[in-house]
């Protein structure tokens, strides 16, 4: 999760400095890497942003 360092809408809530906001939550119009380009939301790390499986320990 990712802090909002500026206040921003979205369609369904207004976000405001100090809120967490992670990349699955529906931020429309918006996207959460427009907004932490334009210094809306904190830079996750990669890690913590693409959470994809080890291919070598797939069931």
């Amino acid at each position: 999760m990712a802090q909002v360092l500026k206040a921003f809408p979205t369609r369904l809530r207004r976000f405001k400095e100090g809120d967490r906001v992670s990349p699955q939550d529906d931020l429309a119009p918006q996207s959460f890497d427009g907004l932490v380009d334009a210094g809306y939301v904190e830079k996750l790390p990669i890690a913590a942003k693409t959470k994809k499986q080890d291919p070598s320990k797939a069931d």
